[in-house]
């Protein structure tokens, strides 16, 4: 969900087009849903042009991730998803490319995905590293060296961010079923598990707008009532169960039994905005905002940022993608990718 990042030298403004959006349709190769190719691509680096099809591994990512997840369902009041960075393609093109998912583009990252055996072209990465105008791009810059190192060797950025969050099936319907399964569940690698998770009729905390048709169902948070009332301690048990973490930090109201939950990645605080539910479960929350839950009866967990969307890269995303894109392009999930906070 919405993040923003510190350094005043990054961020690109996003700009509109105002030309005339064409008509034409992708039709999911697998199921009824046909999404309009040009009204959710109506800003330039939105955008399959013929520029980027001469890129045939960055046009086939773009058309795969606006079927899983329409950029038109992004919050841009504050967001900058789409092509952040458009590499130049291999001359002459290697038939051997991939796709490598992570959350976070830092130096880390950016050394695996130079170093890949997969031969990365594509570098899918959650959150935007570019926020606001450049006034240059320079090595004196870490995560600008990051886009220079990747641009030279031929590697494009692309950002669904709070596109994913939004659409059925993406990380806040996820984050829905961590919270209901009391047991460990697998990966979500088949069409059976996939499409369930898409088709799951948790309610939305805040509706996206402008929808595509078969996307109505889009929004961020979702509220979850779970099938018994279950403990506080019941529902820690569980999201570090299903996060795969040895801690989570949280704010027990009372011992009444926990009924409701509202989820949101990353940071649910204008989300969770006049939402009621025993139990709120987001990455961060301000000290007074667990302070006024605590106050208003309800419990509060979180589990730092990344922490509520990484795991679901790996869960859901990677597979998803591999049904969606041509079967030449392998899709890996970073293994440099990390939370920057520990706990020691």
């Amino acid at each position: 969900m919405r993040t923003l990042f510190s350094p005043r030298t990054l961020g690109l403004a996003i700009c509109s087009s105002s030309s005339r959006l064409a008509t034409s349709r992708i039709v999911h190769p697998r199921s009824a849903v046909a999404v309009p190719a040009r009204s959710i691509m109506s800003q330039p680096n939105w955008q399959i042009t013929e520029k980027v099809k001469q890129n045939a591994i960055l046009a086939d990512t773009m058309q795969a991730m606006h079927r899983i997840a329409p950029l038109q369902l992004a919050d841009t009041s504050f967001d900058n998803v789409g092509v952040l960075l458009q590499a130049p393609p291999s001359q002459p093109r290697e038939e051997k490319q991939g796709i490598m998912l992570a959350i976070d583009l830092t130096t880390a990252v950016c050394d695996e995905l130079l170093a890949s055996p997969d031969n990365v072209k594509v570098a899918l990465v959650y959150h935007p590293i570019i926020f606001r105008g450049l006034k240059s791009i320079t090595f004196a810059d870490p995560q600008q060296t990051s886009l220079l190192r990747l641009a030279a060797a031929g590697i494009s950025v692309y950002c669904p961010h709070t596109s994913l969050d939004a659409t059925p099936g993406g990380i806040n319907d996820w984050l829905g079923k961590v919270v209901s399964s009391e047991k460990p569940f697998e990966q979500l690698s088949t069409d059976k598990a996939l499409d369930e998770l898409r088709e799951r009729p948790w309610p939305v905390l805040s509706a996206s707008k402008n929808t595509p048709k078969g996307y109505e169902a889009a929004g961020m948070g979702r509220l979850i009532t779970l099938d018994q009332p279950q403990t506080f301690e019941e529902m820690v048990r569980r999201i570090k169960q299903n996060l795969e973490l040895d801690h989570v930090q949280g704010c027990k109201a009372s011992d009444t039994p926990i009924s409701t939950v509202a989820v949101c990645a990353g940071s649910g605080s204008s989300v969770f905005a006049g939402v009621k539910a025993d139990l709120y479960l987001t990455g961060e929350l301000s000290h007074h905002e667990v302070l006024a839950y605590k106050a208003a009866g309800a419990s509060v967990i979180v589990t730092n940022h990344t922490n509520t969307e990484r795991k679901y890269l790996r869960d859901v995303l990677q597979h998803w993608l591999r049904r969606e894109i041509p079967a030449q392009y392998s899709v890996s999930v970073s293994q440099a990718d990390a939370d920057p906070l520990s706990v020691f």
